[in-house]
């Protein structure tokens, strides 16, 4: 095996190597907004369920990003999940824009009211989870990870089985973040019955 001590790389390479083998990443569309009420669409693949009980998600962000600030100050954000008909309209919200002009304007996505937080919601989402900030860790010298517990579950109607909960996979087409410009649909699916 080819082995590296991680305090003797460089950022970019322990970067490189964590998002090259830590496949495929669920990715975080999440909306935001300013106090004078701009909204901030960003994607973020450093992204995961943290806990069940209570509902956390964790993000971690590098540097003092929009979505950060945007966090920090209202305590409230939407993460939306990216799909095969979704992926390319994020895919334009990673441009970097300037900090007055909303990615939901620039690229012509349309905005919903939430149910339970002031920041909007994207129409071209089929899973909306609204969210409050729950614990804000800086991380080194400039690295931030946020846990944000889940307050609102928004699903298409045609992904849910309201009688058992499932979420019908076939019909949420998810994407996943791989490395570079590279991204992954589901493939072969089977199961492993667990040990009881």
């Amino acid at each position: 095996m080819k082995s590296y001590q991680a305090d003797e790389l460089d950022e970019k390479t322990v970067y490189k190597l964590l998002s090259g083998s830590i496949v495929p990443r669920p990715i975080a569309w999440v909306t935001s907004q300013n106090s004078d009420g701009l909204v901030n669409v960003a994607p973020f693949s450093f992204f995961n369920v943290a806990s069940a009980n209570p509902p956390l998600l964790s993000i971690s962000f590098t540097g003092n990003k929009d979505s950060l600030n945007n966090l920090l100050t209202t305590k409230e954000a939407v993460v939306h999940l990216v799909n095969e008909d979704n992926v390319e309209l994020m895919n334009q919200t990673a441009a970097p824009l300037a900090k007055h002009i909303s990615e939901a304007k620039e690229f012509s996505l349309e905005l919903v009211p939430s149910q339970k937080v002031q920041v909007p919601s994207l129409k071209e989402s089929k899973v909306r989870l609204e969210t409050k900030l729950y614990h804000h860790l800086p991380l080194g010298e400039n690295g931030h990870l946020v846990l944000l517990e889940v307050v609102n579950f928004s699903f298409a109607d045609e992904l849910l089985d309201e009688e058992n909960f499932h979420v019908n996979l076939t019909k949420l087409k998810p994407v996943g973040r791989l490395a570079g410009d590279d991204y992954s649909t589901l493939g072969n699916r089977f199961s492993l019955l667990r040990p009881r």
